[in-house]
């Protein structure tokens, strides 16, 4: 394995490039030794080729706030990491201000597991697959102001045994330790299997855990194996998490929110449930939820809700239709806890009915979407779902970042008079978002080979 360091300054940081030495898989590998080596403002440049370990990697890393330490795949290269079944692809214990960029990460028992206390740590436009239980996980201490975002996450849960396949897990199933302040952004998450009760969900925020964003998220498929729900968040921390313009589909069900969520700007489609809540023995009180403009079609329970013991919550200006299901199956709408408003449905309904203005008729799905069966929720011209959304409940924005117009439509898009989507049309892969990908940036010239 060649070793080359580019000093930008003696005392300040150094550029320090990796070839791999090929698949040997021994306990020695280069990376994991000269990445425990990094000091702030140094970056570690991975060329294209596998680096195999058979044993534990385990890492340590800290920068600052100032100088953060970059970890990174060479321009136009794919770095390879492996690992055996027996072993994580790769440990990062007691680590801050680091960027993980462009790496893929094929195998191990779990792709990356924090372990210890973390924060500012960035996982970016990597690729995670093939790992015996889950992709990333974050459960072994406290994790603050954690950004991960543009990554490719799939076919987790491959070992033949009892395993869990979540793609995010996020905190400790127990509360012991939390997820708080991050970004979970732009991550394209599918085919992920489970074989046990521990589940095979997209993104599952834990008890405990909160004041994380996670948006823009496409997520399919987390019904290999087991069912499980594309996201879920438990609640029960100081603060909410919010839950915003992703798009779900076949999942066990697309988003289960216990407690103290914002759920709006979300399209789900053609999955067990479209959004469910309902209690929790790792969440002691339902409470703090907000469900807004939403579009959900194609479930066989659109909404799924037991609120007979919730505090303040809220249901407003969603598009629910299950045309061949339930709209609506609840429970505990009509206390004086839940806020409910301008809910267009198509379904059965249970437990609530079609009053006209919590609950109100929205027609046929083809005669509100431009081609739902084809992912196309757009409103179509005419739609009932156009300008008639409650005031006082829209976000800001919609599911393509747009400016929502007064009178607001109902539902994740707002159509400011378009007659067809101007935005991303929903296909398997990334969401486009505001923002431009992040390139590894070019090699330095000035190297010297040690």
């Amino acid at each position: 394995m060649l070793l080359c360091i580019a000093n930008w300054s003696a005392v300040e940081a150094a550029v320090i490039e990796l070839f791999p030495a090929g698949a040997g898989g021994s306990c020695t590998e280069q990376f994991e030794t000269v990445a425990n080596t990094l000091r702030p403002g140094d970056e570690l440049v991975l060329h294209g080729g596998t680096y195999a370990q058979g044993c534990r990697r385990a890492i340590t890393v800290i920068g600052t706030s100032v100088q953060p330490i970059t970890i990174r795949a060479a321009a136009g290269e794919i770095p390879i990491l492996t690992n055996s079944p027996s072993q994580n692809n790769l440990d990062i214990v007691g680590s801050s201000y680091l960027v993980i960029r462009g790496l893929h990460f094929q195998g191990g028992s779990q792709g990356i597991r924090f372990e210890g206390t973390n924060h500012h740590v960035t996982l970016e436009h990597l690729d995670v697959s093939d790992t015996e239980n889950n992709a990333i996980a974050l459960n072994s201490g406290n994790s603050d102001f954690m950004t991960i975002r543009r990554n490719h996450i799939h076919h987790t849960g491959v070992a033949s045994g009892s395993t869990e396949g979540e793609g995010l897990y996020l905190g400790c199933h127990t509360g012991s330790c939390r997820v708080t302040n991050s970004l979970i952004e732009g991550n394209y998450i599918h085919h992920l299997r489970g074989s046990s009760s521990g589940g095979n969900d997209g993104i599952e925020v834990k008890a405990g855990s909160y004041g994380n964003v996670i948006r823009h998220n496409v997520i399919h498929d987390t019904t290999v194996g087991t069912q499980y729900p594309c996201i879920l968040v438990y609640g029960g921390g100081a603060g909410v998490n919010t839950v915003e313009s992703n798009v779900l589909w076949n999942c066990g069900e697309g988003i289960y929110a216990v407690s103290d969520a914002v759920i709006r700007n979300n399209v789900i489609l053609s999955s067990s449930a479209g959004i469910s809540s309902y209690p929790h023995a790792a969440v002691g009180q339902m409470k703090n939820l907000t469900i807004v403009h939403n579009t959900i079609v194609g479930q066989q329970d659109c909404l799924f809700l037991r609120w007979t013991a919730v505090t303040a919550v809220t249901l407003a200006n969603n598009a629910v239709y299950c045309g061949s299901g339930l709209a609506v199956d609840g429970t505990g709408l009509s206390s004086a806890q839940v806020t409910a408003r301008s809910n267009y449905v198509e379904g059965g309904m249970s437990g609530a009915t079609v009053d006209g203005t919590r609950f109100i008729g929205g027609g046929t799905a083809a005669a509100a979407f431009v081609d739902a069966p084809n992912k196309d929720v757009w409103p179509r011209p005419g739609s009932v779902l156009i300008g008639k959304a409650a005031a006082g409940f829209a976000p800001p924005l919609d599911f393509n970042d747009r400016t929502r117009q007064s009178p607001q439509d109902v539902g994740a898009y707002e159509t400011d008079g378009l007659a067809s989507n101007p935005g991303w049309s929903i296909v398997p892969g990334f969401k486009p978002t505001g923002q431009s990908d992040v390139q590894p940036p070019a090699a330095p010239a000035n190297l010297r080979i040690l």
